[in-house]
């Protein structure tokens, strides 16, 4: 058995690299998508041999300014990372940043590129071949020149000239590659960091921290063995399979564990992998490619959706941002009264809330806000809104951990990690990482399908890959809502429902910028909520607002990019930046299912106009906040809109008033259409719905698939509909009742319970 722990003495956190890149493109292709990045991220550069904005210069893939124009805009990068002073030499190497120069950049792109459907690099190759000739060209440019022989002045005025195409076809092309290219700088730049004082780890990070010692099953070949390949699958024999580290999972581990004691063997299969406290916080570089599904970029079917899923040992509860919010009186009053579903109404469903909450110490007490937080809470009580503090899973700890969704250094996040899997560990239960179930086992018995384990296939660190087969009396699927209908799809279970009803909790962005360095970075990432237009419908949906996660590769790609030039100005205002979401309790739904060609999951979801008319409402209400909180700047990202800026020289506050009411006017008239408006979802829900009979949904009331003996679905994916809030508690809770069932089943088939 293999140990996580790490013993070495640590002057900073254990290096991760970058997960292997599968490179689908051709040498031709790489040239005309390098193209587009460099005019996306363009080099900026002086020539004191010209009078006036130039392109050619000596390089024509830069922009060159005569001294004047450079000076002013290297002044505008000083006044950005004020109080900072940074060196001539940092400016310049800023400003001269381009993506061809930097091989991480590449490798970075390669990482996210690898993980896009193969319909869409089918589609990608033929554009990118398309772009390369001077007939395509024209006809994707007007210009009868290839896309890589275009100086670079050109090249953008293309990517310009998309965002506002008529075409839905061409302002999706303006969104792919631009956030392409700001996604990959983030996580690349080399000046970025430096220039704005982002630091590497948190200011109060320490080295020694370490995890449970978890210890991991290997299935590696016999070294004996001389014929090692083919080799006939491993056996594994268990009461309990989980498939599965998440929070649904964690809960139903320790439900079982605790109930059972070692008698009852326990087997909880993750496909990702786990690290040890000491690895975190990951490097901005590998974190979202190695905690997150697809590298924390999967893209709905229409491109108008980003979703982050976690995909590592812990899920969701590794990477998220510690808020513990339970279900709302009225969410569960809509489960109980229109679903038909009693328990999300009863004692029992409020014991098992108390629960969760009761072993992750989930409370408010400890919370200090951070600026953006401030800005919020401060914000809505001036404009008369009501907010509260989120509490946090921390045990009361003060949690000022602002990077914690590249994972938790201090361990003090009570998921599944460090809250649950510990005691199942010490109780007996056994974990494997890197296993990727393919799926359930089911025996036909007096007429009844009977889940007798799972399939999969294991992946050592190393690369090698052995077939293992999991037998088990129970089976519990607690792989996340995309992946769990997947995993009864390819088990051949017939429900119409599988996979249908996703809800995403959509996304707008809204940042503000101050006139004082707020070092965003620094603090609990969401620790304040405002709530007043959750229920803009009277039937509760609408929006709450919150802070989000300060990471610049989480947070920056989402600027509006106008040019190179303007979003690399923006990007330097980050230590004077917070960003928001107006976080919308979606009504309506898409739905997943399984890509034909790889087998992963594919998520077709259109903000419908229902929702997204309440996402606008709340964008508009945190420009309310961010004008009362006395922000310079207000940046809503929403494409083709222009942002707020607040002059020195207005007439009056009056003034300054009536034209920001009207700047709002015209927000809310310009609307936050896909493709160009970025949507993103860090919660998903519904896809194996609970439902009081067979043909509403997947599960039971008690999570046991329709139709089918011994399986259990354990996670957010059997929610009724959007929860509202952020799902962890809500999920927790159903697992521990649903554990609690699984338990119940387990004695009545003669397994006792440890005294």
């Amino acid at each position: 058995m293999a140990t996580t722990v790490e013993t070495a003495p640590l002057s900073g956190p254990v290096a991760v690299d970058l997960p292997e890149a599968v490179d689908f493109l051709g040498e031709s292709q790489w040239k005309v998508l390098m193209a587009l990045m460099d005019a996306a991220i363009p080099a900026v550069r002086l020539d004191d041999s010209i009078a006036t904005t130039g392109f050619k210069g000596p390089d024509n893939d830069a922009i060159y300014l005569p001294r004047s124009q450079y000076s002013d805009v290297a002044v505008e990068i000083r006044k950005a990372v004020s109080p900072l002073h940074p060196s001539s030499h940092l400016v310049e190497a800023y400003l001269a940043e381009r993506p061809s120069d930097n091989p991480v950049f590449t490798q970075v792109l390669k990482c996210v590129l690898t993980n896009i459907p193969p319909d869409k690099q089918r589609a990608m190759r033929i554009l990118l071949t398309i772009l390369s000739t001077r007939p395509g060209s024209f006809l994707l440019t007007s210009y009868a020149t290839p896309l890589p022989s275009l100086p670079i002045s050109d090249r953008i005025k293309i990517l310009q000239k998309w965002s506002t195409a008529s075409l839905w076809t061409f302002r999706a092309l303006h969104k792919s590659f631009t956030a392409l290219a700001k996604l990959a700088h983030m996580r690349s730049s080399t000046a970025f960091a430096p220039l704005t004082g982002f630091p590497p780890v948190s200011s109060v990070w320490i080295a020694g921290s370490t995890s449970h010692p978890f210890e991991f099953l290997q299935f590696h070949p016999s070294a004996a063995d001389p014929h090692p390949h083919p080799q006939a699958p491993v056996e594994v024999a268990a009461d309990v399979v989980i498939v599965g580290s998440g929070c649904g999972a964690a809960v139903v581990a320790n439900r079982l564990a605790s109930e059972f004691g070692p008698a009852l063997r326990i087997l909880v299969l993750e496909k990702g992998r786990h690290y040890d406290a000491s690895h975190f916080p990951l490097s901005q570089t590998a974190g979202l490619s190695t905690l997150f599904d697809a590298g924390g970029a999967i893209e709905s079917d229409d491109n108008s959706m980003t979703i982050t899923a976690g995909s590592c040992f812990g899920g969701g509860g590794t990477v998220n941002w510690s808020a513990s919010l339970r279900t709302q009186d009225f969410v569960r009053r809509e489960w109980a009264a229109e679903r038909g579903l009693s328990l999300f109404e009863s004692d029992e469903f409020e014991g098992c809330l108390d629960r969760v909450c009761g072993v992750m110490g989930v409370n408010g007490e400890a919370v200090k806000p951070n600026h953006a937080n401030r800005v919020l809470l401060e914000g809505a009580k001036k404009l008369g809104y009501q907010a509260d503090v989120v509490p946090q899973n921390c045990r009361g700890e003060r949690h000022d951990c602002g990077y914690c969704t590249l994972g938790c250094f201090r361990g003090e996040k009570m998921g599944p990690v460090n809250g649950w899997f510990p005691e199942a560990a010490k109780q007996g239960a056994k974990f494997v990482e890197g296993m990727q179930v393919g799926m359930v086992i089911l025996e036909e018995k007096e007429g009844k399908k009977v889940a007798k384990g799972v399939t999969g296939v294991w992946t050592a660190r190393d690369g090698a890959k052995v077939e293992v087969v999991v037998r088990a009396r129970k089976v519990i699927v607690s792989c996340g809502t995309l992946w769990s209908p997947i995993v009864l799809l390819n088990s051949g279970i017939k429900n119409p429902q599988i996979g249908k009803n996703l809800h995403l909790h959509p996304v707008n962005f809204v940042s503000g910028v101050f006139d004082h360095a707020v070092q965003p970075w620094e603090g609990g990432i969401l620790t304040s909520v405002v709530t007043s237009f959750e229920n803009l419908d009277s039937k509760g949906h609408g929006v709450k607002l919150e802070a989000t996660s300060m990471m610049p590769s989480m947070s920056l790609p989402y600027f509006q990019w106008t040019s190179g030039i303007d979003y690399k100005l923006l990007a330097a205002k980050y230590g004077h930046t917070n960003a928001f979401i107006s976080i919308c309790r979606d009504r309506d739904s898409g739905y997943v299912y399984r890509d034909p060609a790889n087998g992963r999951p594919r998520i077709a979801y259109t903000p419908s106009d229902f929702d997204r008319a309440h996402i606008l409402r709340g964008v508009v209400e945190l420009c309310r906040i961010l004008y009362a909180r006395a922000a310079r700047e207000i940046h809503p990202s929403i494409a083709g809109f222009p942002s707020f800026i607040r002059q020195d020289a207005y007439e009056s506050a009056e003034v300054e008033k009536k034209e920001f009411d009207e700047w709002l006017e015209k927000l809310q008239a310009h609307g936050n259409k896909p493709p160009v408006t970025p949507f993103a979802s860090a919660h998903q829900m519904g896809t194996c719905r609970m439902s009081a009979e067979p043909k509403d949904g997947v599960v039971d009331p008690r999570g046991q698939v329709w139709g089918t003996e011994g399986l259990y679905v354990a996670d957010a994916s059997v929610f009724p509909s959007a929860s509202g809030v952020n799902p962890m508690v809500t999920s927790m809770a159903i697992a521990d009742w649903i554990g609690k069932g699984v338990c119940e089943d387990l004695k009545g088939e003669g397994i006792a319970a440890k005294l």
